[in-house]
């Protein structure tokens, strides 16, 4: 009897202890268990998640979501099979998966580890990848809300609020990761983070549609992140004069101040780079190469012609072209953060042609 109590004892120290390394060793995110290795309990079948899963909430009355781990006992939730395909984990040996279907919507829900601060950037990120059975239909908007308090969403019911995130794309890649990053400026009032498909109305276009004839899609997620941006000198764009980067070379960037990239040329109303050679860029990779530990922000902005939205987009794919183009020069991924401001902040007249131009323009800074 003695032996058993020990052992429960030691059992209990040790899941406190693992727990506990777990939440100092992500001291930098604001997610607690932000890659899902933390939990009650291992699942063994399907729609475990709410009851295996520490931290989280399936804020929905339908659906429980999915929990998956190497060490689960059957073949239904594990990762190297499991009940809507396999995939290994993109880090650690757990993720969680959420359905996306025409009768219910799985919703993943987080407590911050602290209030966002107003005014603040912030890197969000997380992994997603999308379950192989054939049957399996897509969804090309994954989204972020934030909230002062926490809620749950009645049953069969979707989440109608607009996101203040908006991932796009084809997330139909079965095989692989893909990371969903962006930039946010805090309010002041997030202490929640909910994720997942939302279906909502934004001037009249219609989002979270299901594309498919099942009608039945299904996501795994893994490492979430959101980690503010420290920067020594604010940045206020309407206080800073523009420098343009040297063509020759580059001696020393400065905390807070904003470089244009001046001889960018993209393919028209697209973020395609053209294949021409850029000084510019080969001068900043040097540097990046020099001083490995900074984080280099690429912000996108455009002319206002068009709408708001597509503008937005616009902006933020030719930030992420830029950072392609480092990473395939050998740049660590995770040295360059990307923001899209679309036709928020021209720095001349949107009434001439060359003052369009000068809004069309891609900027770099020195943030950490």
């Amino acid at each position: 009897m003695i032996k058993n109590k020990s052992c429960q004892i030691i059992l209990a120290l040790f899941c406190f202890y693992t727990l506990f390394s777990h939440v100092i060793s992500q001291t930098n995110n604001l997610i607690p268990n932000s890659s899902f290795e933390s939990y009650k309990t291992l699942p063994d079948d399907v729609s475990q998640a709410r009851e295996c899963v520490v931290f989280w909430e399936i804020p929905n009355k339908a659906g429980s979501g999915e929990y998956y781990h190497s060490r689960c006992p059957t073949k239904k939730a594990g990762t190297k099979k499991n009940y809507f395909s396999k995939q290994n984990p993109h880090s650690g040996e757990a993720y969680v998966g959420i359905c996306v279907t025409k009768k219910f919507r799985e919703y993943l829900q987080i407590k911050l580890n602290s209030a966002l601060m107003k005014g603040e950037k912030y890197t969000i990120k997380l992994f997603v990848s999308h379950g192989d059975k054939l049957w399996l239909s897509t969804i090309d908007e994954l989204n972020i809300l934030f909230s002062e308090n926490s809620f749950t969403i009645p049953k069969n019911e979707n989440l109608l609020t607009t996101p203040e995130i908006k991932f796009t794309g084809d997330f139909n890649n079965k095989k692989d990761w893909v990371e969903l990053s962006t930039i946010y400026t805090a309010n002041g009032t997030e202490k929640f983070m909910t994720f997942g498909s939302f279906m909502y109305k934004n001037k009249g276009e219609k989002h979270g549609e299901i594309k498919g004839p099942f009608k039945y899609a299904h996501y795994y997620i893994d490492d979430v992140s959101i980690k503010w941006i420290e920067t020594k000198v604010p940045i206020v764009q309407d206080s800073i004069i523009e420098k343009e980067i040297p063509v020759d070379s580059i001696q020393e960037l400065t905390l807070g101040e904003v470089y244009v990239l001046n001889n960018l040329q993209f393919e028209s109303g697209k973020s395609i780079l053209l294949p021409n050679n850029y000084p510019e860029l080969d001068n900043l990779i040097s540097y990046l190469e020099e001083h490995p530990k900074i984080k280099l922000l690429v912000t996108g902005h455009t002319d206002n012609v068009g709408s708001t939205a597509d503008n937005k987009k616009l902006s933020l794919d030719r930030a992420n072209a830029i950072k392609e183009y480092l990473i395939t020069r050998g740049i660590d991924k995770d040295m360059v953060l990307i923001e899209g401001k679309g036709d928020e902040l021209p720095i001349d007249s949107n009434e001439t042609e060359e003052g369009r131009k000068n809004n069309r323009r891609v900027e770099i800074s020195i943030i950490q």
